[in-house]
């Protein structure tokens, strides 16, 4: 049975190898550090062009669009913020200066242009030190503080309104949730569509390289869950399962977040995937996730989200809707890419 084998796909193993590698362990560490970052469904949606020594080139993966969920590639661009954010951060932590220049969109090619990364040649850090379980705020203690991390943001994106529910109007926010995640969970394509991302298993090494089915199962269940993942699923039980786990969720999320912008263009959700990956660095003892069902352009969804919108208030288009949580010690494994699945010709 397959769930005796041993895994063929390890990121710890994932090291630089001077006589093999088309890069500098500089940009092997930045590229690594940068898979850590979060991206819509964990598609993980990057590819690297090496330019030089000093140089690589971030490009959009567009082999990872969701075309039901996501067909305006919003999540997607997300990701590509939040992937140079991290990367920018790295640098950062080992002392080296990075330049990068972003480039004008052209969503029309298979693997649009993001931007140039370039650091500085005459830099001196001890490549050794960077930990990417370090990136981010690591204390237990809850605190939020909501107008710096409002100035923050407008700082970083002045054109960004930015919108935090109270305890107050904490309940009927998460209804519009609840309500987006049922629509999402009715819909067959929707849920066809994220099935098939779900059901891969890291012992298949499938072209996207992780196992999130596996995520939130302990080691000794896996022993009875493995054999069946990806083959007993069928649509309708999984969008039972996804209202399920987020009602769940909703008991445990005590703040949002809600950010809005007029006419947003696609850059501007790049640059909203930047602002994001930063707040962890901000905020204390909070776990950040997004909600993006009522962002999804599925039947019977637009109603519901004019209606959110009027009754909160919201000015434009709401471009990311963000839920805290309080930490929590839990078990989780998400595989990654290799730094050399990232790397194109």
């Amino acid at each position: 049975m397959v769930v005796f084998l041993r895994s063929t796909y390890d990121i710890s193993k994932d090291s630089y190898d001077p006589e093999k590698s088309m890069m500098t362990k500089l940009q092997f560490q930045l590229i690594q550090a940068g898979i850590n970052a979060a991206s819509s469904h964990n598609m993980q949606p990057w590819k690297i062009k090496m330019i030089d020594q000093n140089t690589f080139s971030l490009y959009a993966d567009l082999d990872k669009h969701l075309p039901v969920i996501d067909p305006d590639y919003k999540q997607l661009l997300m990701g590509q913020g939040t992937f140079l954010s991290t990367i920018r951060n790295a640098a950062s932590q080992l002392g080296v200066e990075l330049d990068i220049a972003y480039h004008q969109l052209d969503m029309n090619q298979s693997h649009p242009l993001i931007a140039t990364l370039t650091t500085n040649s005459d830099t001196k850090s001890d490549m050794d030190t960077l930990s990417t379980a370090s990136i981010g705020n690591s204390s237990d203690k809850k605190e939020i503080n909501y107008d710096e991390l409002t100035l923050l943001m407008h700082d970083l994106i002045p054109t960004l309104e930015v919108k935090w529910i109270d305890k107050d109007n904490l309940p009927q926010f998460q209804n519009y949730l609840y309500h987006a995640t049922v629509i999402e969970a009715e819909d067959q394509d929707a849920m066809e569509e994220m099935l098939s991302v779900f059901r891969f298993t890291k012992w298949e090494k499938n072209k996207y390289k992780y196992g999130l089915s596996l995520n939130n199962i302990r080691p000794p269940f896996r022993t009875f869950v493995q054999p069946i993942v990806g083959i007993t699923a069928k649509w309708s039980s999984f969008g039972q399962s996804t209202i399920s786990s987020f009602e769940q969720r909703l008991e445990k999320e005590e703040h949002y977040l809600v950010l809005t912008i007029d006419n947003p263009s696609p850059s501007d959700y790049i640059q909203v995937g930047e602002v994001i990956a930063q707040l962890p660095q901000h905020i204390n003892g909070y776990t950040l996730r997004p909600a993006v069902q009522i962002l999804q352009p599925l039947e019977g969804m637009d109603q519901l989200y004019h209606s959110m919108r009027e009754v909160f208030e919201l000015k434009g288009e709401v471009v990311q809707i963000i839920g805290f949580s309080e930490k929590e010690n839990t078990y989780h494994e998400s595989v990654r890419h290799r730094v050399s699945d990232l790397i194109i010709e």
